[in-house]
C-alpha cells in the first residue's frame, strides 16, 4: 500500500515544477545558456511561485506548462513594475541582473535593456515606504542596527546596485569590453528605469541616483582618458606634440563611439588638440592642420550643437569657435571658409579671430566678383559688392585686405551703370 500524499509532498512537487520552469524560462532569457552561462540557483524558483499568486500569473504558468512561456517571460520582462508585490520585484531583480550577466559578452545592448529593467525592479523596492527591504534587513540584522540606519541602508539598495554599475564601466572602459559598454548604457539610462519604478524626475531618489550615474560615468571616462592626457602632456614636453597630437587622440575618437557620443569626451578632445593645432596654425602647417582637426570634426560638431542648442557649456564658446576657425583655414574652398567663419561667429559672435579671417575672405569674395565683372558693371552687382564690403569691414576696419578691396571697389564703379551726381 503506497503511503498517503501529503500537503508537504504536493509543496515538494509544486517546487520542483517551478525549478524545471525556471530551467526553460532561463533557456528562453538566455539562449547561449549551454555555452558556459551559469543558471541561477533553484531558489529563484520562488519567482515562478510568486507570479502565480495572481490569476494572471496562474494564466501565464499554466500555459507555461504547456509549452508556452511568452506570457511568463512577458511577467518578468514586461509588466509594469509599479504593479509587482516587493517580493516578486525582488526575485525579478536578482533573476533579470543574472540574466543581464550571461548576455554581455555576445549581446551588449540586449544585457543593457534587461539590466534597466532590473535597475527599475532595485529602484522600486527602494522607494518610500521600502516596508518589504526593512522588514528583510531587520529579519537579517536583528536588533543590532538602530531602525534608521536600517532605512539608510535599505534606500541605498539601488544605489549600490549603480556602484556596481560603475565599477564594471570602470574596469573595461579603457579595453572597450562588451561587459563595460553594457554598464556604460545602462548607467546613461538611469532616468528611464526610474520612470520605470514609477518616480519622476523631481523624486528624491530619482535624483540621487541620476547623480551617482553620472558620477560614475565621469569617473569611468577619467580613468579611460587619463592615459590620453597623459602622453599629450609628454609629447609636449618633448616638443613632439604636433607631431604626435594625431596618433595619441586617436582612442579618444573612438571612446567617444564607444560612450554613446558623451560629451565629456568631446570637451576633453577640444581641450587636449589646441595646443597642438595651434602650433601648426601660426607654421601654417595647412595640411598637417587639416590631417589632425578632421578626424575630430564629427566631435566639435556635436559640442557645437550642444551650445546652439542649450548655450551650454558656456565655458566651451571660444574653443569651439577656435575649432571652427582652424577648420575654415584648411578648407578648400572660398565658399567652405566663409561657411565655417561664418558658424564660429554664431558659436561665439565675438571671437576675435573669426572675424578677423571672415573679413579676409569677405574681401576676397568681394575682390573675386569684381574680378569675374569684365565689362559694364549692374546695379546688383555693385550693391551686392558692395554689401559684402560693409560687413567685411564691420569684422576688421583696419583690415589691409579690406583697404586693397576698397580701392578696387572705387575703379570697379567706374564701370557702373549707376549714376552717381
Amino acid at each position: 500500500m503506497s503511503p498517503p500524499w501529503r500537503v508537504e509532498d504536493e509543496a515538494l512537487l509544486a517546487r520542483l515544477e517551478d525549478e524545471r520552469l525556471l530551467g526553460r524560462l532561463w533557456a528562453v532569457s538566455t539562449p547561449w545558456a549551454g555555452r558556459g552561462a551559469e543558471p541561477p540557483h533553484p531558489r529563484a524558483a520562488g519567482m515562478i511561485a510568486l507570479i502565480a499568486r495572481t490569476d494572471s500569473g496562474r494564466a501565464a504558468r499554466a500555459r507555461a506548462e504547456q509549452g508556452d512561456l511568452g506570457p511568463l517571460v512577458d511577467v518578468v520582462e514586461r509588466a509594469p513594475l509599479t504593479d509587482l508585490a516587493p517580493e516578486l520585484l525582488h526575485h525579478i531583480a536578482l533573476y533579470l541582473t543574472r540574466v543581464a550577466d550571461a548576455m554581455c559578452e555576445q549581446s551588449p545592448e540586449d544585457a543593457c535593456d534587461v539590466r534597466v529593467r532590473a535597475l527599475g525592479a532595485w529602484l522600486a523596492l527602494s522607494r518610500p515606504p521600502r516596508t518589504y527591504l526593512m522588514e528583510l534587513a531587520q529579519a537579517v540584522v536583528g536588533t543590532e542596527l538602530p531602525s534608521a540606519e536600517i532605512d539608510r541602508a535599505a534606500a541605498d539598495v539601488a544605489l549600490e546596485a549603480i556602484d556596481a554599475l560603475g565599477r564594471e564601466a570602470e574596469e573595461g572602459t579603457r579595453a572597450r569590453t562588451n561587459r563595460a559598454r553594457s554598464a556604460w548604457c545602462t548607467l546613461v539610462r538611469v532616468p528611464e528605469a526610474c520612470r520605470a519604478a514609477g518616480m519622476g524626475g523631481s523624486d528624491d531618489l530619482a535624483k540621487r541616483a541620476a547623480a551617482r550615474a553620472e558620477s560614475k560615468r565621469s569617473h569611468a571616462l577619467e580613468s579611460a582618458l587619463a592615459p590620453i592626457a597623459e602622453a599629450m602632456a609628454d609629447a609636449g614636453a618633448r616638443g613632439t606634440l604636433s607631431a604626435d597630437a594625431l596618433r595619441i587622440l586617436h582612442p579618444a575618437t573612438t571612446l567617444w563611439a564607444w560612450a554613446e557620443y558623451d560629451e565629456a569626451v568631446e570637451r576633453f578632445v577640444v581641450d587636449q588638440v589646441s595646443d597642438a593645432a595651434w602650433e601648426l596654425y601660426r607654421d601654417s602647417r595647412w595640411d598637417d592642420l587639416r590631417a589632425l582637426m578632421a578626424p575630430l570634426d564629427p566631435l566639435v560638431d556635436s559640442l557645437c550643437k550642444r551650445i546652439l542648442e542649450h548655450r551650454e557649456p558656456m565655458g566651451y564658446l571660444a574653443a569651439c569657435a577656435h575649432m571652427l576657425v582652424f577648420r575654415a583655414e584648411t578648407a578648400t574652398t572660398l565658399g567652405e571658409q566663409i561657411a565655417h567663419a561664418e558658424r564660429a561667429l554664431v558659436i561665439c559672435p565675438s571671437h576675435r579671430n573669426a572675424q578677423i579671417v571672415l573679413c579676409s575672405y569677405l574681401c576676397r569674395s568681394a575682390m573675386d566678383k569684381m574680378g569675374r565683372t569684365t565689362f559694364f558693371v549692374g546695379e546688383k552687382t555693385l550693391a551686392e559688392v558692395e554689401s559684402t564690403l560693409a560687413r567685411a569691414e564691420t569684422m576688421n576696419p583696419a583690415s589691409k585686405s579690406l583697404e586693397e578691396a576698397k580701392r578696387r571697389l572705387a575703379e570697379f564703379r567706374q564701370r557702373s551703370y549707376r549714376r552717381y551726381p
